[in-house]
């Protein structure tokens, strides 16, 4: 469960970032970004609540792995 957190919350956290380009160039205030990084940012305090050991930069590609159930991860 805390695979597919940290997965969900990288990647709303990107797409945050997308959103927020978007509709700046639409000269809009970036709602939707901020909603998106802020529920991003609330899944990997999930995810991290869930997992006793702590989170560092290697995991994300091997939880993606499991997550997706590529072979190897």
């Amino acid at each position: 469960m805390s695979d597919f957190l940290l997965v969900l919350g990288v990647a709303l956290c990107i797409l945050s970032v997308v959103l927020a380009v978007i509709q700046l160039m639409q000269t809009r205030a970036p709602r939707a970004a901020v909603i998106c990084l802020i529920a991003g940012i609330v899944a990997l305090f999930a995810g991290a609540a869930l997992n006793p050991a702590p989170f560092a930069a290697g995991d994300i590609p091997a939880a993606i792995g499991r997550v997706t159930g590529q072979p190897g991860a």
